[in-house]
């Protein structure tokens, strides 16, 4: 059997952990003993791994609770030995905090303390989630941990064009892939078909997500508006929560969208949200890979994207409009698919048929065998 260790920030109500939770739990059991170890405790969706039977752990994992002087004392010891371990960027944190030999160490979406990936003699994967060239934040995070990213044995990006990015920006080429993040389609099938209230007096537009700044909620809020005022009927559903809550409430307020605009906040479950709308929107200013686009087109629902990596989902198929960056493509994205019927059909037909392709056992065991290849050498 494989061991392998997956490490992760934090596990919070985002993309990434959403596409980490369905790979764990897809991955066959009778071959990977798989743990998790997150850098930060109180995720709010630690819970949900560990009903699903996932080893949870943090650096912390280690103390015991007891009133034993002898146990204090080791809990204080093994304390001091996390922080130096920390403070020289993660070195030899493994081995302090998990008394266990991994034969793969996964970097999933860890920035922080990566020198902890190269523990004893087990082979080493690095996800790229975002895209280079349009997430300054995230080409900086890269470039300021280059030569430890080049210690990887497998570079695993989520798009094609987070490769490309990530390949061009870095000078890396050598043993970089591309997976999409496996999906738990029959899940989401079933879980679509739960009930939830929403008005059908007009068409309902959906944007899923994190409220965070690069999800371009804002403008998202402000382009429906526009289009209320010039007579383009319909409402928008944001499903999510996050630290721009109370900044959007207020700009729902301020441009008096009370009526048109319905936040249902975090929903563990999104998919009737999705099933019940026209269309998905992506209005991220970047995107490595959208993870609810691969969501809505599984349950056959087009999508406007300003995000380019989206239309790597389309395949061969028309599924939605993929616009440009700036605000004003967006807004014509989004008038084309509400005014034009023939577009949306056209994109709903190709939606329903390019749903199939995301079947998320066989993109779970392609996942597989990259790390069977890797074992190999």
């Amino acid at each position: 059997m494989i061991k392998i260790l997956f490490i992760h920030s934090q596990l919070v109500c985002g993309g990434a952990e959403q596409a980490l939770f369905d790979l764990v739990t897809q991955m066959d059991k009778t071959k990977y003993k798989i743990t998790v170890l997150v850098q930060f405790e109180g995720g709010v969706w630690e819970q949900r791994f560990r009903d699903a039977g996932i080893d949870i752990h943090s650096p912390w994992s280690f103390q015991k609770q007891s009133q034993n002087p002898f146990v204090k004392l080791h809990n204080l010891y093994k304390r001091i030995r996390v922080k130096k371990a920390m403070d020289h960027n993660g070195e030899d944190l493994l081995t302090i905090c998990l008394n266990e030999n991994f034969d793969i160490i996964v970097s999933y979406g860890l920035w922080f303390m990566q020198q902890m990936c190269f523990a004893g003699e087990a082979k080493t994967v690095k996800f790229i989630h975002g895209d280079m060239e349009t997430d300054p934040k995230f080409c900086k995070n890269i470039m300021e941990t280059l030569p430890l990213i080049q210690r990887f044995d497998r570079i695993i990006c989520v798009s094609e064009r987070a490769r490309k990015s990530f390949c061009e920006i870095t000078g890396i080429t050598n043993n970089v892939s591309v997976h999409f993040n496996p999906l738990n389609s029959n899940n989401i099938r079933i879980r679509s078909y739960d009930k939830v209230l929403l008005p059908n007096d007009l068409p309902l537009i959906c944007a899923v997500g994190r409220l965070v700044e690069e999800k371009g909620f804002a403008r998202l809020i402000c382009i429906h508006k526009r289009l209320v005022e010039d007579g383009v009927s319909h409402r928008l559903i944001i499903v999510g929560d996050g630290r721009e809550k109370e900044r959007l409430t207020s700009l729902i307020q301020e441009i008096h969208a009370e009526d048109s605009v319905i936040m249902v906040g975090y929903q563990r479950n999104p998919y009737p949200y999705i099933a019940h709308s026209k269309f998905l929107i992506c209005s991220s200013y970047t995107e490595g890979m959208g993870i609810v686009a691969m969501e809505a087109l599984l349950l056959g629902i087009p999508v406007v994207s300003s995000a380019p990596s989206v239309g790597e989902l389309f395949g061969e198929e028309f599924c939605g409009i993929i616009t440009g960056r700036d605000d004003q493509s967006l807004e014509e994205g989004i008038r084309c698919m509400l005014e034009n019927s023939a577009i949306y059909e056209k994109a709903k037909l190709g939606a329903e048929r390019r749903g199939s392709f995301f079947d998320g056992q066989r993109m779970t065991r392609e996942i597989e065998e990259e790390f069977f290849k890797l074992m190999a050498e």
